[in-house]
């Protein structure tokens, strides 16, 4: 992302939890590298990807403050370690 001239900023690499405690308020990002030329594909490049997640216990819910008043929550409650399960077995195919 490209911002004006003298403005700071951060580009933030959201994913489905951030996007879940949100109420999708904050979209998750697609993860991926798009590498724009022949030649910085050429070029070494290292990366590191970093996940974090919540205890196993830990209780997962839309904030209260991302749904307007009237409303409900687009996503049920739900555990740390169960997300993280659904997830998985997302990724894998499996329902």
């Amino acid at each position: 992302a490209k911002l004006p001239e003298g403005e700071r900023g951060a580009v933030v690499n959201t994913g489905a939890l951030m996007a879940r405690w949100t109420n999708d308020e904050w979209r998750a990002t697609a993860h991926r590298v798009l590498v724009p030329s022949a030649e910085a594909a050429a070029a070494h490049r290292y990366s590191m990807a970093c996940f974090f997640d919540p205890d196993n216990e830990a209780v997962v819910e839309v904030h209260p403050s991302f749904v307007a008043q009237g409303e409900s929550p687009k996503y049920e409650a739900t555990t740390g370690g169960e997300y993280l399960l659904m997830k998985l077995k997302e990724a894998q195919g499996v329902k």
